[in-house]
């Protein structure tokens, strides 16, 4: 980037890294537009009713911590230990830091970046507007933040669709379904395949268990790749205690498989057919080599997310930052690191703890 034009910086996202990357180039003097096709921290209000493993003061800056103290004084923060919902990390974190004084008018919400292109200065972005319009915008350079929370990866083998999958991708659902809450009525009674073995999976299915032992009519197939035994293995010592819990729980019930869940390990899709809207799906594969099939009311798709490539250019000054990193054990810390490295490369300026200090 040269340092005598103009320094605008694009950040395409407005979730947790989106939104601390942009605080930070606006504390480096950067210009600063943050493109987001919803609004503030949209991914995060979907699974929000699920509890973060790690403590709150971890999953937020210095710099963003002191930017809300000084505009709101003694506003009401959770305590560095706290370990918080989705939901009340959003309310009381994201949403005040995207629209404090320094972020607010650099926020360009429901606005869809559709391509990113290299010009001879600098890079050329077309985006769309909730009202459709289209126009071009620039930048020297972009951070691409917008995370891997939007493109699921693929239910069949060797991570290609299985057979109907396509077809049947809007009707089923991706990510920690609130099973307990908002979506009860959408699951209970319901016979449900549960497809994955990580901690989304785990979370799943520990509510899933609760709610068929409040409805006895509710059946649940829980499906993964993994081998015969403990689906999720334990961390040694897990500093994270709340992730050790979850994984004895979920270990436990695939374990006993009881009440009306069964556990089936080492299976292969190869078929995800839907019915039609809310008329249930077939799904077959092969269990350790056999054929195997179930006919289900609901499924749930806890397998992850894939990187969304089509936006990304090969420039040294368009920088890929967060879980779209490749990262496979994200945590908001590493995207906040990365973001220090960033700034730093982006300005020349190694020092960027004294934005943090300024803003005490």
């Amino acid at each position: 980037m040269s340092k005598a034009a103009p320094q605008k910086v694009a950040v395409l996202g407005a979730g947790p890294i989106g939104l601390e990357a942009a605080l930070y180039a606006k504390s480096a003097g950067l210009s600063v537009a943050v493109y987001d096709r919803g609004g503030i921290a949209d991914h995060v209000r979907r699974w929000g009713h699920v509890r973060m493993f790690t403590p709150f003061g971890m999953n937020a800056t210095s710099l963003g911590l002191k930017t809300l103290l000084r505009e709101k004084g003694s506003r009401s923060l959770p305590a560095a230990a706290d370990l918080v919902t989705g939901r009340e990390f959003r309310d009381a974190y994201l949403v005040p830091l995207g629209e404090s004084e320094l972020l607010l008018e650099s926020l360009h919400l429901e606005h869809t970046v559709l391509h990113v292109g290299r010009a001879a200065r600098g890079f050329r972005i077309l985006v769309r507007a909730a009202n459709g319009t289209e126009r071009i915008d620039t930048a020297d350079a972009v951070l691409d933040c917008t995370g891997t929370f939007g493109t699921p990866r693929w239910l069949g083998d060797a991570g290609i669709p299985a057979v109907g999958e396509l077809a049947a991708r809007p009707h089923i659902a991706f990510g920690v379904e609130d099973v307990l809450g908002d979506r009860k009525d959408h699951y209970a009674g319901r016979s449900v395949a549960l497809i994955g073995d990580g901690y989304s999976a785990a979370t799943s299915i520990c509510a899933l268990a609760t709610l068929a032992e409040e409805h006895h009519a509710t059946w649940v197939f829980w499906i993964t790749r993994g081998a015969r035994g403990q689906p999720l293995p334990r961390v040694a010592n897990d500093p994270y205690k709340e992730r050790d819990r979850l994984a004895v729980k979920a270990n436990s019930l695939a374990t006993r498989c009881d009440g009306n869940l069964e556990f089936h390990p080492q299976t292969v899709l190869d078929e995800v057919v839907s019915h039609g809207p809310d008329k249930g799906f077939r799904i077959a594969g092969r269990s350790n080599g056999k054929p195997v099939s179930w006919e289900v009311e609901r499924v749930i798709a806890n397998i992850g997310y894939r990187p969304d490539a089509s936006l990304g250019v090969t420039d040294p000054n368009y920088i890929v930052l967060g879980a779209k990193s490749g990262d496979a054990s994200f945590l908001l810390r590493t995207g906040f690191d990365q973001i220090r490295q960033a700034l730093a490369a982006l300005t020349g300026n190694p020092r960027l703890d004294l934005y943090e200090k300024k803003a005490a």
